[in-house]
Order: C-alpha cells, then sequence, then structure tokens
C-alpha cells in the first residue's frame, strides 16, 4: 500500500468508529498485495487499481465492523473478492467467519488469502447460500449475516434461515436500495432494526441496513 493508501484507511476506520490496530492495518495490506497479483491473472475486481479499490472496496467493508456481535459465526453471502469478509476478518481475527461463494475460482483466491495473511478463524466454503440454508452448521445459527451489494430481498431471504435467535443481518446498500426495506423485512420473518447512511471518501451514498428475527407472538 501506498502512504495515502494508508491514511485512507486510517481515516475511514476513525470515521465509522473503528479501532485499527498496526497488526490490523499490516494484514490488510497483504491482503491488498495478494490481490493484486491475483488481479492480474483473473481479474476479481472491476478495477486494478489499488487507490480506487482502497477508496470503495476496502473503506466501505469497514463501515459494519462496529455493528458485529463479539462471537460469530458471521457469514458473509457472496463474498467474491473479499469484500467485505476477508477486510472484516483482518480486522475482527477473533470472530469466526464462514464466507460463501459460489465461483470457484474466487474461493480459491479467498482461501489463498485465509491462508497467507493468515487469518485462522476464517474459512471459505464453495456453496449456494440457499444450501447453506440447509448446512447443519450454518442453519439457525450465525450471529451476523452480511452481504454487500446484493438485491436486498434477495439477501433477506437467505440471510432469515441462516440467523439463530436475536442474530443480526447487515445488509450493505445504496440509500435508493432500501424503499420499502421493513414490509420486505416482515414478509421474511424479519424487522428492521435501524438504517445508518454513511459517504465514501470519493462522495459515494452508501447506508447499513440492520435486522433481526421477528420477535414470536406473545399467547
Amino acid at each position: 500500500m501506498t502512504p495515502a493508501e494508508h491514511r485512507m484507511i486510517r481515516e475511514g476506520a476513525e470515521r465509522f468508529g473503528v479501532e485499527l490496530l498496526p497488526e490490523a492495518l499490516d494484514r490488510i495490506g497483504r491482503f491488498l498485495d495478494l490481490l493484486g497479483v491475483w488481479n492480474r491473472r483473473l481479474r476479481l475486481t472491476g478495477t486494478l487499481d489499488s487507490a480506487t479499490i482502497v477508496r470503495k472496496h476496502v473503506v466501505d467493508s469497514l463501515a459494519p465492523v462496529p455493528e458485529l456481535p463479539s462471537a460469530g459465526p458471521v457469514v458473509d453471502v457472496g463474498s467474491g473478492a473479499g469484500f467485505p469478509g476477508i477486510v472484516i476478518a483482518c480486522v475482527r481475527p477473533e470472530v469466526s467467519l464462514v464466507l460463501l461463494e459460489v465461483r470457484r475460482r474466487r474461493v480459491s483466491f479467498l482461501r489463498d488469502a485465509i491462508r497467507s495473511i493468515p487469518l485462522p478463524a476464517a474459512e471459505a466454503l464453495e456453496m449456494r447460500a440457499e444450501d447453506a440454508a440447509h448446512h447443519p452448521g450454518l442453519a439457525g445459527r450465525a450471529s451476523a449475516v452480511i452481504a454487500r451489494a446484493l438485491r436486498l430481498e434477495v439477501f433477506l431471504g437467505l440471510a432469515a434461515p441462516l440467523l439463530a435467535s436475536g442474530g443480526l443481518a447487515i445488509a450493505m446498500q445504496t440509500p435508493r436500495t432500501l424503499a420499502g426495506a421493513a414490509a420486505s423485512a416482515g414478509r421474511r420473518g424479519l424487522r428492521l432494526l435501524a438504517t445508518h447512511p454513511y459517504t465514501l471518501p470519493g462522495g459515494e451514498r452508501r447506508s447499513l441496513a440492520l435486522f433481526t428475527p421477528s420477535l414470536p407472538p406473545v399467547p
């Protein structure tokens, strides 16, 4: 990472209230170095420019960190090139993290990152989230489920069967995609807790939407 990229990550962490220890920043740097190697072969991200990756993807991945529970498992649905899952694991390496991804080459990259950084509490599974809903180690056990840029209605349907009682579904969205979020949650047995808008260093507007399973009716 360049000094400017270091500074951008540190300032982003401060803006979100994330304590970014030097070893966490070092892990993120190792992740970005590895991503650069893989990107030259497979183009895992839409851009190859490291400053843009830091500004649009790494900083964005820090936003949900303050909302995460103290213990896992935390499930990242559709982890892709590791955003937000690998970045979260770099900052919170003690939390059990499961990265779900269906594309084999991306799973290979995620596993290489987990080994190389290393992130011993994280694992990458080549698995559809729909199938995870029937996995005995995942269904109904997640303390949090998170996804970035996945259509809200789709995400809520995937997250609901994975959540433990009192668990948290964290949707990383743009503000315009959150219209009707409460109604969408209700159809999935969830309720909207809060939305937290924020802005990335380039001015892009984003929002976190937090959901939890609805309480059963009192008899």
